[in-house]
Parts: structure tokens; C-alpha cells; sequence
């Protein structure tokens, strides 16, 4: 089974979710652009890389412009997090998970550097889904 979620890029109005407003913001999702990430169980934990995790160049021209174009950070730091995160909640609150691994892959066509969230709808793509009712 793959579970798959998404999360829209925002451009936002008033307030950001990391400042001093308590993540309290007016905002519009712009659904032209999003950020996704798909969940399989495997045998071991694995994070998959996105394009711009991945650390093969085919010289140094290349490695200059990709961290021109995307920093010196990719995605892998954020799914990181919040598995971390994720795990530390349940051993705090004594919910017990089952020790099964899982593969992770993420995407985004948010484009970056432009206030759109792109890294905030990564986190919030991993978001479980509540059933509907």
C-alpha cells in the first residue's frame, strides 16, 4: 500500500508560520504548485532523494549552480526532522509503533527563494490524513 499526500504552495498575507504571529497568518493556497510525498513499507527506513539532495556532479560547474539554484540544503534535513520529531512525540506520549520500515519519497514544484512556502508544505505533506467520514 502507498500513501501519498500533498500540500499547496501559499502566498501569504499577513503573519509567516515560523515568526512571531504563533504561525497565525491570512494566506491564499496557489494550486499551480504543490508538495508531495508518497510512503511504502520496505524493509529498511529509506528517504529517497530528490534532485536536488542528490551529490553527484558531472564537474565543479555544476555543483556551483546547483547550489546557486537550490542552497546548500535540500529536503532529506526537513523529512529528517520530522520523522525525528514524529518518533519523539510517540515515545513521550508512550504510543507504541511498530517496528516496520518504510520508504519515503518527496517532490516539489514549488519554486524557491519566492516566499511560497515550499518548505512548510513539504512538512505539512507528511500531515496523516483523517479518514472521511
Amino acid at each position: 500500500m502507498i500513501i501519498e499526500s500533498c500540500a499547496y504552495a501559499r502566498a501569504g498575507l499577513a503573519g509567516n508560520p515560523s515568526d512571531g504571529y504563533f504561525g497565525k497568518i491570512i494566506a491564499i493556497s496557489i494550486k499551480n504548485f504543490c508538495a508531495s510525498v508518497s510512503l511504502w513499507e520496505s524493509s529498511e527506513l529509506q528517504i529517497e532523494a530528490h534532485d536536488q539532495d542528490l551529490n553527484v556532479y558531472r564537474n565543479i560547474s555544476e555543483l556551483v549552480e546547483k547550489v546557486n539554484l537550490y542552497g546548500y540544503y535540500g529536503g532529506i534535513r526537513l523529512i529528517k526532522a520530522t520523522i525525528k520529531k514524529f518518533y519523539d512525540y510517540c515515545k513521550s506520549q508512550n504510543i507504541y509503533l511498530k517496528d516496520k520500515n518504510f520508504t519515503i519519497r518527496y517532490n516539489s514544484t514549488i519554486p524557491r527563494q519566492l516566499g511560497l512556502g515550499g518548505s512548510s508544505a513539504t512538512l505539512i505533506s507528511l500531515r496523516p490524513k483523517r479518514p472521511n467520514k
